[in-house]
């Protein structure tokens, strides 16, 4: 049987992450390519992976949209880190929005509300900020 993607020849990665992030310090996946290009699959160890690797074949066997529009505003992830390495991450980011990852411990509510506060200095008051529990 053969499939539009090349799974036998996919390439491979294994990349340190500089701040754990879905509970791990290492990412792992795969660059896959289609007749209509790449697709990239690395899902976190407990999630759906079948949901994952739907997505990353589409935009190599089905291709992208068309184009609607020249930008699309992105933001930026705090890990949980200190409060300073925070303000630091966002305001090098120039983004307007900031998702950050809170509750990474059960213990963790006060260094949480400091990092939120690092995050709001750093954005202002028309930043907007999305709290990321991962399901704690």
């Amino acid at each position: 049987m053969r499939t539009l993607i090349d799974f036998d020849n996919a390439l491979a990665f294994s990349i340190p992450a500089l701040n754990r992030s879905g509970g791990t310090s290492i990412r792992e996946g795969m660059l896959l390519e289609g007749p209509q290009g790449w697709g990239e699959f690395s899902p976190f160890a407990d999630d759906d992976a079948a949901a994952w690797l739907t997505a990353a074949t589409e935009p190599g066997t089905v291709g992208w949209p068309d184009t609607m529009r020249g930008r699309v505003p992105v933001s930026v992830t705090v890990p949980a880190v200190e409060p300073e390495d925070a303000h630091e991450l966002v305001t090098r980011s120039g983004c307007s929005t900031a998702d950050v990852v809170v509750a990474d411990r059960p213990d963790s509510l006060a260094e949480d509300i400091a990092r939120l506060e690092a995050v709001r200095d750093a954005l202002g008051r028309r930043g907007a900020i999305r709290c990321i529990a991962n399901g704690a």
